[in-house]
């Protein structure tokens, strides 16, 4: 799986996922429904019943519905790697769910214990022995549940969904099943025997022979080395034993590593993968033919022997063997020789044949005795005497001396086994061996990628993820209502207002409230135009504004930020001038505002401040140079009264810049209103513009002119000015600056938009009017 495909969640570490609430809650309730049946020989009085067949299928169909969604997003975006983070994330949700529903219980029944010690002493003892026998038996419930649920998933898989992902990928499984549903995930821990035995082989696993799992790999490495790669030769053995021992630093570190948030079995794993092979191999994925045990059996039963074994001395090839030379039964012979002497050398074949019998009498016991003891009594490294004390003080026992003889005749059974069945028993265990191997690092590669995704819960990391576009919903049709679509692209449109100290001195003087004046002429005309052209206000900066308009995914028609962005700044300017028309008639201060617009081809952050969502672009930095204006330029430019309108200049060299901003240029805005070069770039994306250039604009302006609808339909004329960066020397303007850099303003004076715009109208080209004297001045 290509995790590099998938953006990192909220924390820079994980990939963000959400399930189905609708499936999370049918699978929870199951898997309670479950655990307290699995469990109802602890209960007194009438045990709770077994779940329903509808709550299965409730809970199945939760699960079809988030493949069905999930593999038609993957087929319209190409995203097969979609399909396989939905199905870990599923997993991965199950197991934790399980653990979660075990602990609760657990919790629950302390809870009524601690309560009982106040009630009846016949309560109080009934709890605690029931809280015993839960916790007695954690391994056996939650692999119960865990196996029950991987179940009902799997029939699906099989019967619809598997052909469904073939119909249309090509491929009906995007996660291999074995990789998906093996049993090492659903077995709690690698020392749970009485659930690993029901799959694999016990020889392995005992936790007094911590190599056990690295000396049979190292044999069966060492039979094979000539026909195997290099990196599945075990790791050299340091003097002192197995390379990671349950007690090593490695070993202690990995258990820090994975103390927060890792999946049960994860470290295990792990510990008996790196005490039997090389890093390389398990961590990176690599295959050999030995993880196939298909070709163990394959090679051990490719002669068979004339009336008797079919594996041993005076073999022939058998009909269809892949090795029909003359040579390969010779080879066998020895091959099988080399490898029955091993392990009666190292003592591994009464191993093997303990194990063998050990389930067989485990469940002739009723399960009365830990499978365990009778694998070590049957191998030899219990004793009689010691066996039969055990036996003894074994409480839940109902007669210790049947037992012994039980196990004493199957002792004596496995060390008269004749030698054909022990020969059996050997290759039938390394072919199981080979199958552990194989699962062992398919559970890694499992366990490493379920434990790189985080499954949110809480509904303000769910927010948060959604907002920053890092999480992957996994819902049902009906709850993508509630989903937000995904942010492509925004701008911002930054309104400076200048000035506002020396004006809420001025009223203050006259004993006139600011906070009015500035709400009335100012913020209440902004917050009106909003809606009209899908703005939101991202926050108020002290006398500035900061406005933002996103784009999404799957709305195309109103893929019209940038035009929008210059629609509303234009209507910003109309409404201060209304503004301040009003003021003058009442000897009120005027307002003077700098309008800037970025554009950014990329979501904005999320951030949360508590409730407060914190938006960081870095839009917002560059609208807030485009909406700047120079002291300098103010002063030299407007004179006396400061004429509106735009101009960009570059400093001479040796000149010392008021304020440093990213570009290094000065500014002049006035009631203006300034686009930067992205914005620019998608807004001729958005409008079919026509260049127009005019007599009096000069050799290097031109104008750009088109139309656009606002969220209601009607149509809006747009005009922008385009200039090239000049150098401002010795207080005057200078030549054409020689990197060639240009700048955009939004064009708000009547006159210039009907001179330009009027033949586009079926009009005649008119010469702009003269200004008035009580209408604004526009620099041009």
């Amino acid at each position: 799986m290509r995790l590099d495909l998938f953006p990192r969640g909220v924390d820079n570490t994980h990939i963000d996922v959400l399930l189905s609430p609708a499936f999370q809650r049918r699978a929870r309730l199951l898997t309670r429904r479950l655990l307290e049946h699995e469990s109802s020989e602890e209960y007194w009085g009438e045990p709770p019943p077994a779940p329903e067949a509808s709550e299965f299928r409730a809970m199945q169909q939760g699960y079809a519905g988030m493949m069905e969604r999930t593999i038609d997003r993957a087929r319209r975006h190409s995203r097969p790697e979609l399909v396989q983070l939905m199905q870990f994330s599923t997993i991965k949700f199950l197991l934790l769910l399980v653990n979660d529903e075990y602990q609760r219980l657990r919790r629950q029944l302390e809870r009524s214990r601690d309560l009982g010690g106040e009630q009846s002493g016949r309560r109080a003892v009934e709890l605690h022995g029931r809280l015993v026998r839960l916790t007695k038996n954690q391994s056996v419930l939650i692999y119960h549940v865990v196996h029950r649920l991987f179940r009902e998933i799997l029939k699906l898989e099989d019967s619809y969904l598997s052909k469904l992902r073939k119909s249309v990928f090509g491929r009906a499984w995007q996660v291999p099943r074995q990789l998906l549903f093996n049993p090492l995930l659903a077995i709690p821990s690698l020392w749970a025997d009485e659930q690993f035995m029901q799959h694999y082989s016990l020889v392995c696993t005992d936790r007094e022979d911590e190599d056990g799992f690295a000396r049979v790999n190292r044999l069966l490495i060492q039979l094979f080395a000539d026909y195997l790669p290099p990196w599945t030769w075990p790791p050299e053995q340091p003097a002192g034993g197995g390379r990671f021992g349950a007690g090593d630093d490695r070993t202690r570190a990995l258990r820090r590593q994975r103390s927060s948030g890792a999946l049960l079995g994860s470290l295990e794993s792990e510990i008996f993968l790196a005490s039997a092979l090389q890093d390389k191999e398990y961590e990176r994925g690599l295959l050999s033919w030995l993880d196939f045990p298909v070709n163990l059996e394959r090679i051990f039963h490719s002669t068979r022997r004339r009336g008797g074994f079919d594996a041993g001395r005076g073999g022939v090839p058998p009909t269809g063997s892949p090795w029909p030379q003359p040579q390969w039964p010779e080879y066998h012979r020895r091959l099988l020789k080399r490898l029955f002497r091993e392990f009666r050398s190292s003592g591994l074949e009464r191993r093997v044949l303990a194990c063998d019998a050990a389930p067989g009498l485990y469940k002739e016991l009723n399960g009365q005795l830990p499978v365990r003891l009778i694998c070590r009594y049957l191998e030899g490294t219990i004793g009689r005497r010691e066996m039969q004390r055990r036996l003894e003080a074994i409480p839940s026992l109902d007669d210790p001396l049947r037992a012994m003889r039980v196990l004493n005749r199957a002792l004596t059974g496995v060390r008269r086994q004749p030698a054909g069945r022990r020969r059996s028993a050997v290759l039938r265990f390394l072919v199981d061996f080979a199958r552990l191997r194989r699962d062992l690092k398919l559970a890694y590669r499992a366990h490493w990628t379920m434990n790189r995704i985080r499954l949110l819960e809480r509904p303000n990391e769910i927010e948060l993820s959604r907002n920053n576009d890092s999480l992957h919903a996994f819902v049902l049709r009906e709850e993508q209502k509630s989903e937000k679509l995904q942010i492509r692209d925004h701008v911002i449109i930054k309104a400076d207002l200048r000035g506002s100290t020396t004006i809420i001195g001025q009223l203050a003087k006259r004993n006139l409230n600011p906070a009015s004046h500035f709400s009335f002429n100012f913020f209440e005309p902004i917050n009106r135009l909003l809606e009209g052209y899908g703005a939101r206000k991202v926050f108020v900066e002290g006398d500035a504004v900061i406005l933002c308009i996103l784009e999404y995914e799957d709305r195309p028609y109103r893929w019209l930020c940038v035009a929008h962005a210059c629609g509303l700044a234009s209507e910003i300017l109309r409404a201060m001038d209304a503004g301040n028309a009003r003021s003058r008639r009442h000897g009120l201060p005027e307002l003077e505002l700098g309008l800037g617009i970025a554009f950014s081809d990329q979501a904005p952050t999320f951030l949360y401040d508590e409730e407060q969502e914190i938006m960081i672009s870095p839009a917002i930095n560059r609208a807030d140079q485009l909406s700047s204006c120079s002291a300098m330029l103010r002063h030299a430019l407007g004179g006396g009264e400061a004429r509106r309108g735009v101009e960009v200049l570059a400093p001479a060299e040796d000149q010392v810049q008021e304020k440093e901003s990213s570009d290094r240029l000065l500014r002049y805005n006035v009631n203006g209103i300034e686009l930067d070069a992205a914005a620019f770039q998608k807004l001729r994306s958005e409008l079919t513009l026509k260049r127009v250039r005019t007599m009096d604009a000069g050799e290097d302006t031109y104008y750009h002119v088109g139309r656009y609808p606002d969220l209601q339909g009607v149509m809006h004329w747009l005009v922008l000015r385009e200039s090239p960066v000049r150098v401002w020397e010795d207080g005057a303007l200078g030549p054409v600056e020689w990197r060639g850099r240009r700048f955009y303003q939004v064009i708000t004076d009547p006159a210039v938009i009907r001179r330009l715009t009027g033949p586009m109208e079926g009009t005649a080209l008119r010469q702009p009017p003269r200004f008035q004297p009580d209408g604004p001045r526009h620099l041009h």
